[in-house]
């Protein structure tokens, strides 16, 4: 499935806290990941311990993919008792929901990008799909949920992707890169919709990364080419296929 990020932060530090194979690049989602000050309510040593378990939860889809995922098996590995996990992360479901959001908010956070460029949505595919060019496996497992019974940690994070991108065409629009009445619900529901479908597909009968870049470029441009304000189309550089 898509894990799209669509943050408009910049990103925190990662924080090693599993043991890991050869990966060491920042987009390796078997790290911890430091959350945004923002967000920090917990104590240090519970953000520490959450992010820890996050990422174990991460490193355990790698390795087995969603069904090898238990609670049991998250304590054993994160070195946590099953009640930490659950106070911490949630049950099994919620819990892989997080996992995963928390990887892609963090990449999303990592795409510099401006909201008022009209490129900006391209250089979120592009952090994307450098992403799973990190750690493919990642991408893989996560996108192979919709055929199980897990599939409502599919729709989940879905969901949370779809709410991303709302906010993303939004914040556009209020800048005047999409004209005013641009319906960008739609728009955000049919981009959420075929980059989980794209990802499937990738998944299940896998093709080239840039393929998959070049595919959800041509996407993205078709959904957005009757949106973009006309001074915003006269500026745009890289929204077109590559």
């Amino acid at each position: 499935m898509s894990y799209l990020p669509t943050g408009a932060e910049m990103a925190d530090d990662v924080v090693p806290a599993v043991a890991m194979p050869a990966a060491t690049a920042c987009f390796d989602p078997c790290r911890a990941v430091a959350e945004p000050a923002r967000t920090r309510r917990a104590r240090p040593n519970q953000r520490q311990r959450r992010a820890h378990i996050l990422a174990t939860i991460r490193l355990m889809l790698v390795e087995g993919g969603c069904d090898a995922v238990t609670m049991r098996g998250i304590a054993e590995r994160s070195g946590h008792a099953v009640q930490t996990v659950y106070n911490l992360v949630g049950p099994r479901e919620q819990a892989l929901v997080e996992a995963i959001s928390d990887y892609t908010r963090y990449v999303g956070r990592t795409a510099a990008h401006d909201l008022a460029d009209p490129d900006a949505v391209v250089t979120i595919i592009d952090q994307w799909v450098e992403s799973i060019a990190a750690r493919p496996e990642f991408c893989r497992q996560v996108s192979l949920i919709f055929f199980g019974p897990s599939r409502g940690v599919f729709y989940a994070i879905r969901d949370r992707q779809l709410k991303g991108l709302l906010g993303l065409l939004l914040r556009q629009q209020k800048s005047g890169v999409l004209l005013p009445d641009a319906p960008v619900r739609d728009i955000a529901e049919q981009m959420a919709f075929a980059a989980s479908a794209l990802c499937i597909e990738w998944a299940d009968r896998p093709f080239p990364l840039p393929d998959l870049r070049r595919r959800m470029r041509a996407t993205f441009a078709n959904l957005l080419a009757s949106a973009i304000a006309p001074d915003a189309r006269a500026t745009r550089r890289r929204i077109t296929p590559a």
